[in-house]
């Protein structure tokens, strides 16, 4: 009926008028009934199209050609091209001329935009989004006719014809609507999804946006400011601006919100995902089309969606792990974090905190997140965490190259109600796990470790060895937990406070100052211990002569004991070893010889000190910097005039020393611990070996504990040879390979490429942990035990540090380190010997050179190379 061929924008269309104006157009109508602003528009329907391709023969025109695209294929641009010809060039038969014409000029619009609206678009499995066209600026009655005539034309593009071949939809079967709306003359426009189109989360609403007309956007030709946000809170997740932001965004977050509420009400009301165009004019919002998303891509396998980060443990766990050791972090990792855990009402043993990421231990992202999503933690609002434990997580995630969505947080078992319930226990843990009960708990285990240490394990049989190491892990777990030193966290905040607010130190230089050399710190205690031995040694010039020769520690040992003070040097080796021999690089793998099965190693250390001697003097260094640090002590609580804040200055001080002291002094023992059970387990290997269950003692390593137990009661499991074998064969395929910082999904080594790094800067940038300029040549050391040596002033470069490194600290003017944070093992050993100290730095130590002269700034967080020799 000619009276159908305009039909006007209604909140309440018949059902029967979808197929006369097509799926947009249909879609507006339900935008304007569920309230939200839709420019004012009319719709020429299908009976229009239809009556244009009655005319003339047009239709059979078409058809004719349409069935030579099918025989002649290689013809299919010309003949598409005269198809749309003919139907831009046929003149508007009169109805539809005169009802379009009319319908304009009742518009009343100076400007409007006319827009395709085909009735095969967006079917369920087939998204035809952007295939038609869309004519924007049109401003005369001829223009608007004409440019319907270029929609119907348009279903004829090579694209579109395209797109319905291959999906196996009827060409004829195609009409189009057309939409003829008042054109906004917007400040910003743009799209809105109410799910990631990229990952298909839908806990997400992403936003893309430009100054000005949408269209350029939508086609692809501008790059947009893009808005990702939480659905259920609306929370700004990420913001992004092209060309590395250097304009403003084209929306203030106000508008972004209100638009994605707007979004997210849409998508509620309508029962499915939503693409819509929008356009804002002086703060008003305005939907220009909606329509439902049919192409959400297919969420990744759970393990895909996971992210994983070495922060800490890339330090304290370097390397691959064996088997035995994997199996003992097991064993304690839920007690180590159990309680810290219980503080956010999380279950440590409901979701994967750590997991093995190429065999090394790496923590799981996606578990943080979910314990602090309840108070509004994610990564988005991480950076201080990542200034205080290092890595890269934070920065990924700012730059889009790492995201994490509600689907992909594990259920660590958090609700409100159980959570407020659980407060007396929490306040229990909290005044249970005080620095002082800590220090109770921590000698409880030095003494079990002393006495483990004191027994005669060659004389037990072999099950009584393996359940000495069982009960002495047991034993132990009680007392090992990560509270002890959490509850300290409030003076750190307090600490940093009156540093930048009280004392005017915004960069806390002044605060790293005020925690040098503070000793009673076991690791800092080994490298002074090792250059007092030095020292010793130096004193006669037989004895120095002996050490200082290429001979073997047990060939020098024979020759010390023959004289009074080669004797002297001989005891204080032993007391050297008994107190800090326990140490290694990546001291909590069992499979690493310690320092004590190392005589030489340490014997090279002993050498370099003792020709170091007269350039440098490190236990002089440390006593200045503890009288300098006292005295800065005093000037500190001078200033600070009002005697509560004095007070407060005071106790945050002595807490937060005593926090890097424990910190220590707890992995001390911990390791001390882990050394002796070493012992018990080299000799059940040597007695499994003997009995020919292993091939070498060694190869107890690859045992989880349980088989360990199991083969000492007598168990023996005929496939223990094959499983030792299988991974030893993956230990050592792992150690080739180099995971990055960050792993995103399932770490694939055949897929992965190291990032590139530019080996021309001459500036890197890191975080400053202790303060002081210096400037010195590189050494870079790359593992602890290459037998390399720091030599007086020059500033020490390495990818990490953990206990084994500290005698390289001692002779080195300053320390640049890949890892870390201002908790980090370096950034603490640095501070107390008084080092500058920048860490975090990314590739440092694969850029700098051994030789290259760099000048280091602990204030600033810069490492300069000034020469590239």
């Amino acid at each position: 009926m000619p009276e159908e061929m305009v039909l006007w924008l209604s909140r309440r269309l018949p059902a029967s008028c979808g197929a006369l104006i097509g799926p947009k157009a249909a879609s507006l109508c339900t935008l304007h009934g569920l309230g939200v602003k839709v420019p004012s528009c009319f719709f020429l329907t299908t009976l229009a199209f239809r009556e244009h391709l009655g005319a003339d023969g047009l239709r059979s025109r078409i058809a004719s050609l349409a069935d030579r695209l099918n025989e002649q294929p290689d013809s299919m641009q010309p003949i598409l091209e005269e198809i749309r010809q003919f139907i831009i060039q046929s003149p508007l038969v009169d109805p539809v001329r005169e009802q379009a014409a009319a319908a304009y000029r009742q518009l009343g619009a100076n400007t409007v935009a006319v827009r395709s609206s085909a009735t095969a678009e967006d079917l369920p499995g087939h998204s035809f989004a952007g295939q038609y066209e869309t004519i924007l600026g049109v401003t005369s009655l001829e223009g608007c006719l004409d440019a319907i005539k270029e929609c119907w034309a348009s279903l004829w593009t090579e694209r579109a014809f395209e797109y319905r071949r291959r999906n196996g939809i009827d060409h004829r079967r195609v009409e189009m609507a057309v939409i003829v709306q008042e054109q906004i003359d917007p400040d910003a426009a743009g799209v809105a999804f109410s799910l990631d189109p990229v990952t298909g989360s839908r806990s997400r609403i992403v936003i893309e946006a430009c100054p000005g007309l949408g269209e350029a956007l939508v086609s692809g030709r501008v790059q947009p400011d893009r808005f990702v946000l939480r659905k259920k809170k609306l929370a700004l997740i990420r913001q992004s601006t092209p060309n590395g932001g250097t304009h403003s965004p084209s929306l203030d977050l106000a508008t972004t919100r209100a638009l994605a509420r707007h979004v997210r009400r849409v998508e509620r009301r309508l029962g499915c995902p939503q693409d819509m165009e929008w356009a804002v004019r002086d703060g008003r919002i305005w939907f220009l089309q909606a329509r439902p998303i049919t192409a959400i891509p297919e969420p990744k396998v759970w393990e895909d969606r996971q992210i994983w980060t070495n922060v800490n443990t890339g330090e304290v766990a370097p390397d691959v792990m064996t088997p035995v050791t994997w199996s003992m972090i097991q064993l304690l990792f839920n007690p180590l974090f159990r309680s810290a855990l219980r503080l956010a009402g999380v279950d440590a043993d409901r979701g994967p905190v750590a997991g093995l990421v190429a065999g090394r231990v790496y923590f799981n992202v996606n578990a943080a997140v979910a314990a602090g999503r309840p108070f509004g933690l994610g990564p988005d609002n991480t950076a201080k965490l990542e200034a205080v434990f290092g890595g890269e997580q934070t920065k990924m995630y700012h730059l889009g190259e790492i995201d994490i969505s509600d689907e992909d947080l594990p259920d660590l078992g958090f609700s409100w109600g159980r959570y407020i319930f659980s407060w007396p226990r929490i306040i229990y843990d909290l005044l249970t796990h005080s620095p002082r009960r800590g220090d109770k708990a921590r000698a409880r285990i030095k003494a079990r470790n002393d006495k483990l240490r004191a027994l005669n394990l060659e004389a037990m049989d072999t099950a009584d060895l393996a359940e000495t190491m069982r009960t002495s892990l047991w034993r132990n777990i009680d007392d090992v937990d990560l509270l002890y030193l959490a509850t300290s966290a409030p003076a750190i905040l307090l600490f940093e406070w009156a540093c930048r607010h009280w004392l005017g130190e915004p960069d806390l230089a002044l605060g790293y100052r005020l925690l040098a050399a503070q000793g009673g710190m076991a690791d800092t205690e080994a490298g002074l211990d090792l250059w007092r031995l030095a020292e010793l040694a130096h004193a006669d010039s037989e004895t120095e002569a002996t050490l200082l020769s290429s001979d073997s520690w047990a060939a020098n040992y024979g020759k010390l004991v023959r004289t009074e003070h080669g004797r002297q040097v001989l005891e204080a080796w032993d007391r050297f070893m008994t107190e800090h021999g326990h140490h290694c690089r990546g001291e909590l793998e069992f499979f690493n010889a310690r320092w004590s099965e190392r005589p030489d190693y340490v014997l090279g250390l002993v050498r370099n000190y003792l020709r170091s001697i007269g350039s440098a003097n490190p236990p002089e260094n440390h006593r200045r910097l503890a009288l300098e640090r006292d005295e800065l002590v005093e000037q500190c609580r001078r200033r600070l005039k009002d005697p509560i804040k004095r007070i407060l200055f005071d106790r945050s001080l002595r807490q937060v020393r005593k926090l890097a002291v424990d910190r220590e002094n707890w992995k001390n023992e911990i390791v001390r611990q882990l050394a002796a059970l070493r012992r018990i387990l080299l000799l059940l290997g040597a007695r499994f070996h003997k009995a020919g269950i292993l091939l070498g003692a060694e190869d107890v390593f690859f045992l989880e504990l349980p088989e360990i137990e199991s083969l000492a009661q007598g168990r023996v499991d005929s496939d223990v040879g094959r499983r030792i074998a299988e991974r030893r064969a993956e230990y050592e395929r792992n150690k080739a390979f180099t995971p990055p910082p960050v792993v995103v999904g399932q770490f694939d080594p055949q897929r992965h490429v190291l990032p590139r790094i530019d080996a021309t800067l001459k500036e890197l940038k890191g975080i400053a942990v202790s303060p002081g300029m210096a400037t010195g040549k590189a050494r870079v050391i790359l593992r602890a035990d290459d037998h390399q040596h720091v030599q007086p002033g020059e500033i020490l470069v390495a990818p990490f540090t953990d206990p084994a490194w500290t005698p390289y600290f001692l002779p080195a003017a300053g320390v640049v380190m890949d890892q870390g944070g201002v908790l980090s093992h370096g950034a603490i050993i640095a501070r107390e010997y008084g080092l500058p100290a920048v860490v975090n730095v990314g590739p440092a130590s694969r850029i700098i050179r051994t030789g290259q002269l760099l000048r280091i700034d602990g204030d600033r967080g810069t490492v300069t190379i000034l020469d590239r020799t």
